[in-house]
């Protein structure tokens, strides 16, 4: 099922269940993101035979040895509150401390190996750690308030910024803390604070309650050794005192010298509670899909979790009775988070020579994290284990092996997706025991999400794990790791000193921490290249390949040749440890990039299994390597434009009038800008540059605010703006929780030189900088784009119209070219547009029209032009450009899309004038079947407009895809044939079924029948 998905990318198990830090990457930290764009190279054998994969968990009707659905129950697998710690670390000793043998409170795990063999001692502290020392005294009179004071020694050694220990007090009927005094980093620490019970907040009536607490998060620990330590902390002579108006005070002190605790004891927080539920025929808000059947929710229904009293919706009400995921606590109250797991049973895996898996499940999800959401999210995990040693790495026991993942959890929605990953480099060598885990968990508030508008979501099902056989070393990315477009490092175009004006190579990603207040991009890329069949090891040194279309304005200042390779080097974190499967690669950063270059590259990595020598590459696909002969011959993710693009033009230079930032990248979109700018006149590289965001919804600091103040876009006359649906993370205003790189402010800088043009269009922009991007983004919105956001989404205000006829304003001063067209947001995926309302002064270029197709009934703008400090054009629409499709009613005089259409009258209002046009000769997009009925085959022909990317796709009756006929490249109309049966193979039944053909901005849709 195709469904339009968020991603919000931050350490899966990272924050909340035992981060492995050989899955790691430098320096990594949580980040936001919409697609975790988890790229493939060495495991591309999941596209063998289906004889070659075992099925190791499928339907209970599948042969697999082990169940993933929930039709008949459980099947052995069990649920979990991950708010409840297993253990708790307080222990005496003199670890740590200046003298021997002066013992404290101290909380950490001894067994922690030393993660460098010198300078960091064995011992430290783990991840997700909720820790607690208490110490419970009761007072002389219990109807009267007391002031408890707590003076100590303590000497923290903490990351700084995520883990915290905190001295606390408890109150009577509160699962909370009060938190009296909070430390994280290293630091030595004269603790001197006080608190006033009233007498009716005496717990049980009669005691002060006082807890030393720590709490780490998923990642970054001695247990990783991304970040080694001396332990958590040491407390050390602590005295309470409790005084009452016209009572002795008590003091109780304690140095923990006779080698115990004392009247100190461990204690535990309270838990969240377990709401993992299997429930039958739930009801969701997705237009495409449902399921009835048996799946797991986490809903608070108050019968689930017995004392919560239930969490009742606001907004999304579709859930049991209305209830939701617990937004607020659940038993342990307002200040604690949801953290539910589910995990299959323990698996034997089935074949030593079959070294790769796939780890695959149905999520209904659902967190639009509008203004007032919670931040409720899915998660996966795997652990595996190699229990007789028969990789030669030690015996190991699956319970005492963390979770692990591709550090992605996900938002969105709401719709149903099929979760696929790859998890071949996730697995520990040798295993022969694996596990899976999936949960819930509220983490919104790591974001700046606190709301309590939640939702029933996320469901899950129909789980299955897969193993192959590999034929090469398992290599595996997220896009966000990779290279980034950029700029001169000097962020000026300065003409007369072209030699100054190289641009480096680095990744994506900021590396620093949002407490750091700086965007520092990665200086290298990283992917993880693992030999994972039996017996394999990596043969040589894994290498960059890369090669350069070089402008030949820089040739006199290149110093590195434009074509080669170079060796990678196992990465290191923060800790100072490489990481056994991840490889950095480099390229310098001076004399190597320059302005209009465009470089393509690959790695590639070789594996040796006794002589065996096999090769594999990242990409997997290497077609269009080194053809720069237009912009999406190569894999995306895998070129870096270096701008902007500086010609020699009558003994001067000229820099293309305008910039194209793809902040959707690699989610659609591509062929259709650029389809339309060619058929406009304008080709890459001469008449447009292309800015392409890497793993935009994460945001990692590198849109165009992450790369240039301003300076370098001076060029530039115009920008033209694609954030597809994205819901968030479009134009960031520099807010380093969410996203360091300050967009709003490059676009200020360079909209105030005036006489610039802007072209934005996308799903929610408007309504993500109305929510998102603060005083800035509101700014931008009403004032560039004069538009008021009325709400994110439009089908509410249209009569539920999901695929709504756009109709220009008769005498609108932008569109002559197109009258009419379709803003398509439908299955399989529904797409949320905004819905804006057009400000004074702004002009409403198109309306949206009723269900029969009549203007007038609605006063939101489908176009606004606005005029921006007099000289500045800006156009919007508040939908992308790549969902707009032709009207069939709208004739037009030449065979030219409405996209098409739309874009050349953009560009006249903007006087922008690019080469000669390539208008396809004019051609009818058609498919049709014959015979119909058939039995047992029919002829599918396609008819097409030019050259593209065409889908035609075979669905039964209820919406499911049967069989995938063409998904790529077409240079000619032609035909394919159906032989009836699905893409497993297996034979269909009788019945109806429907093809669907889509290319560029068209969809055509038939039915056909199966007679046997």
């Amino acid at each position: 099922m195709s469904i339009r998905t968020n991603v919000l990318a931050c350490s899966l198990f990272l924050l909340l269940s035992g981060f492995s830090a050989a899955d790691a990457r430098a320096d990594d930290r949580p980040v936001l993101a919409r697609d975790p764009r988890i790229i493939n190279g060495g495991s591309a054998a999941t596209a063998k035979a289906v004889v070659d994969t075992i099925r190791l968990m499928g339907p209970r009707d599948s042969g697999a040895p082990y169940v993933g659905d929930f039709e008949l129950g459980w099947n052995g697998w069990t649920s979990f509150d991950e708010t409840q710690p297993p253990v708790n670390h307080w222990q005496v000793s003199d670890y740590n401390q200046p003298l021997a043998g002066d013992l404290a409170a101290w909380c950490g795990d001894l067994s922690f190996p030393s993660c460098d063999g010198t300078l960091d001692p064995a011992g430290g502290y783990g991840n997700n750690w909720h820790d607690l020392l208490s110490r419970r005294i009761a007072v002389h009179d219990p109807g009267a308030a007391a002031t408890v004071r707590v003076t100590a020694a303590l000497m923290n050694d903490t990351e700084p910024g995520y883990d915290y220990t905190y001295l606390s007090v408890r109150v009577a009927d509160s699962p909370a803390f009060t938190d009296l005094g909070t430390w994280s980093g290293l630091a030595t620490v004269a603790v001197d604070e006080s608190f006033t019970y009233q007498a009716a907040e005496l717990v049980d009536g009669t005691d002060v309650h006082v807890v030393f607490r720590f709490q780490s998060e998923g990642g970054w620990s001695d247990e990783d050794c991304s970040f080694p330590t001396a332990g958590a902390c040491q407390v050390d002579d602590i005295t309470v005192t409790v005084s009452q108006v016209g009572q002795a005070d008590i003091v109780d002190f304690t140095n923990f010298q006779d080698g115990t605790l004392g009247a100190w004891f461990l204690d535990s927080p309270t838990a969240v509670g377990d709401f993992a539920k299997l429930w039958h025929s739930l009801e969701d808000v997705d237009a495409c899909v449902t399921n009835y059947s048996s799946q797991v929710a986490f809903i608070d229904d108050g019968v689930v979790v017995p004392g919560t009293g239930g969490s009742l919706c606001i907004n999304w009400c579709y859930g049991p009775a209305g209830y939701i995921v617990s937004t607020t606590g659940g038993l342990a109250g307002p200040a604690a988070h949801l953290a539910n797991s589910i995990r299959s049973p323990v698996m034997a895996w089935p074949d030593p020579a079959s070294t790769g898996a796939l780890f695959e499940f149905d999520v209904y999800m659902h967190e639009d994290l509008s203004i007032d959401a919670p931040g409720i999210f899915y998660l996966w995990g795997i652990r595996s284990a190699d229990t007789d040693n028969s990789a030669g790495y030690g015996v190991q026991i699956l319970d005492e092996q963390p979770f692990v993942d591709r550090q992605v959890i996900y938002f969105g929605g709401p719709g149903y997706k099929r979760e696929r990953n790859d998890v071949t480099t996730l697995l520990n060598r040798g295993c022969d025991e694996i596990q899976v885990q999936m949960g819930a968990y509220e983490m919104g508030w790591l974001f700046g999400y606190s709301g309590d508008d939640g939702y029933p979501a996320p469901y899950l099902d129909n789980v299955s794990v897969k193993v192959f056989p590999l034929s090469g070393p398992a290599m595996t990315t997220r896009e966000i790791d990779l290279a980034q477009d950029a700029f001169p490092e000097i962020d000026a175009i300065d003409f007369g000193d072209l030699g100054s004006m190289h641009v480096r190579f680095d990744m994506a990603r900021n590396i620093s921490l949002a407490s750091h207040l700086r965007n520092d991009p990665g200086d290298s890329i990283v992917c993880d290249i693992v030999p994972a069949r039996p017996g394999a090891v990596l043969s040589g040194t894994p290498q960059l390949h890369y090669v350069i279309n070089a402008n030949p304005v820089f040739d006199a200042y290149r110093t590195t040749p434009t074509s080669g390779s170079v060796p990678g080097s196992p990465a290191v974190g923060s800790g100072g440890v490489p990481d056994e499967k991840a490889w950095a690669f480099d390229l310098p950063d001076t004399g190597t990039l320059f302005p209009g270059d465009v470089l393509h590259y690959y790695v590639r990595a070789a594996d040796d299994a006794g002589g065996d020598i096999r090769y594999q590459t990242l990409p997997g696909d290497l077609s269009g390597f080194g053809d720069f002969s237009q912009p999406l011959a190569y894999h995306s993710s895998f070129v870096v434009h270096a701008l902007p693009t500086i010609r020699e033009a009558f003994y001067s230079k000229r820099i293309p009038e305008v910039l194209l930032w793809n902040d959707f990248a690699n989610r659609g979109g591509e062929d259709e800008w650029t389809t339309a700018l060619r058929f406009a006149g304008f080709n890459a590289g001469e008449e447009y540059d292309i800015y392409y965001t890497n793993g935009p919804s994460s945001g990692v600091g590198n849109g165009l605010g992450g790369r240039t103040s301003g300076p370098s876009l001076d060029g530039y006359r115009a920008i033209l703006y694609t954030s597809g649906n994205l819901g968030t993370t479009t134009l960031s205003n520099g807010d380093f929780l969410r996203d360091a790189g300050d967009d709003i402010g490059t676009l200020m800088s360079w909209l105030d030189a005036g006489e610039r043009q802007l072209f934005l269009t996308g799903d929610n922009l408007v309504s993500d900088l109305v929510y998102n991007a603060g005083a800035d983004g509101l700014a931008f919105a009403v004032n560039v784009m004069g538009v008021n956001n009325y709400a994110a989404d439009l089908r509410y205000f249209i009569a539920n119209q999901s695929t709504p006829v756009v109709r220009a304003v008769p005498g609108n001063s932008v569109f002559s070219n197109v009258s009419s067209w379709i803003a398509y947001g439908s299955c399989p995926a529904i797409n949320t547009f905004d819905a804006v309302q057009t400000r004074p002064g702004a002009e409403r270029l198109a309306e949206f029209t009723d269900p029969n197709g009549s203007s007038g009934s609605y006063s939101f703008s489908a176009a606004t032009f606005n005029r921006h400090d007099e000289t500045d054009l800006v156009i919007s629409l508040p939908y992308d450009l790549m969902f707009v499709w032709t009207d069939p009613d709208d004739y037009a005089p030449y065979p030219l899309s409405a996209r098409d259409r739309i874009l050349r009258d953009v560009f006249d209002r903007f006087s922008l004038l690019g080469g000669i046009a390539d208008v396809p000769a004019r051609e009818r997009f058609h498919v049709a079947n014959h015979p119909n009925p058939f039995n047992p085959a029919t002829r599918v022909d396609y008819t097409i407009r030019a050259a593209g990317h065409l889908s035609l796709k075979v669905y039964d009756i209820r919406g499911r895809l049967v069989r995938t006929l063409v998904d790529g490249r077409v240079e000619q109309s032609g035909f394919v044939t159906w032989d009836g049966t699905d893409d497993r193979g297996a034979g269909v039944a009788s019945g109806v079924y429907f093809t669907e053909a889509r290319m560029g901005g068209e969809v055509q849709i038939n039915k056909m029948a199966l007679v046997k």
